[in-house]
């Protein structure tokens, strides 16, 4: 099958989009990627939400916003643009929001797609 490009702008779009993520992580997963534009979508989202919206396990979803956050594991840096927090309505659960560098990165991430 062959693909017909419509809107090349579009794709170059989309290839920026993914070269901005590149700059932080040349390894940066797709995954975490989809992780923190959704938290961007909606701040302050619980994880067990991020869990069935993305289709992953509680531990991965746990592993991915500890590599977007500021510490990773093993206490190596993070990429910093989350941040997990308990949830004040029930402690045993947590949800996460951008950092300040998160908001920044989707300003960029912003003015890309929009061209």
């Amino acid at each position: 099958m062959e693909y017909v490009i419509k809107n090349p702008t579009e794709l170059t779009r989309a290839i920026l989009l993914i070269e901005e993520f590149r700059k932080m992580d040349l390894e940066m997963q797709a995954q975490q990627m989809l992780l923190f534009l959704m938290v961007m979508e909606k701040p302050d989202i619980g994880m067990r939400e991020i869990e069935e919206r993305i289709g992953l396990s509680g531990a991965s979803v746990s592993r991915n916003v500890a590599a977007l956050s500021k510490l990773h594991r093993k206490n190596r840096p993070g990429h910093d643009l989350l941040e997990a927090y308990e949830d004040p309505d029930d402690r045993r659960y947590k949800k996460v929001r951008p950092t300040h560098k998160g908001k920044l990165v989707f300003q960029s991430i912003l003015s890309i797609m929009s061209g």
